[in-house]
């Protein structure tokens, strides 16, 4: 392949990356030669480790204070449904699966529409007419007058 009047970004981009693994690979390999450096990664794991067991413990005390359940509780619950609804499968006969209907925008034909017909809504009830409050209508005449 002829080389181009202008370099290809993207392998100097894999060159920088290549140099930078190689020398961070380096780095650590000499590292963990030194055995200050491994007492220090244990005792950072070390306590690491006690802080996340105190936290799930002040996590657990906070959730049974606030009358909520914990997530060994919500474990607990989903197992025991679990249980009951194998049991439930074993007690049920198996049902035979009922074809659904296509799920398309068309309106069903008249031969797959159900023979029944929907009844019609009650008509809503008519008021009477009243007359307006006040004067009656022969009132009204005779003060025209």
């Amino acid at each position: 392949m002829a080389s181009s009047l202008f370099p290809d970004p993207l392998q100097m981009w894999r060159d920088a990356l290549a140099r930078l693994e190689n020398d961070a690979n380096a780095l650590a390999a000499g590292g963990m030669k030194s055995p200050e450096l491994m007492r220090s990664l244990q005792h950072a794991t070390t306590v690491g480790t006690g802080m996340q067991q105190v936290f799930e413990k002040m996590v657990e005390a906070y959730l049974r204070r606030a009358q909520l359940p914990s997530r060994k509780d919500l474990a607990e619950v989903m197992a025991a449904l679990q249980r009951v609804e194998e049991k439930l499968d074993r007690l049920l006969p198996a049902q035979e699966s009922v074809p659904r209907p296509a799920r398309t925008r068309r309106p069903q034909t008249a031969a797959a529409a159900p023979a029944t017909t929907p009844e019609p809504a009650p008509q809503p009830a008519r008021r009477a007419a009243r007359a307006p409050a006040g004067k009656t209508t022969a009132a009204r005449r005779t003060s025209k007058r």
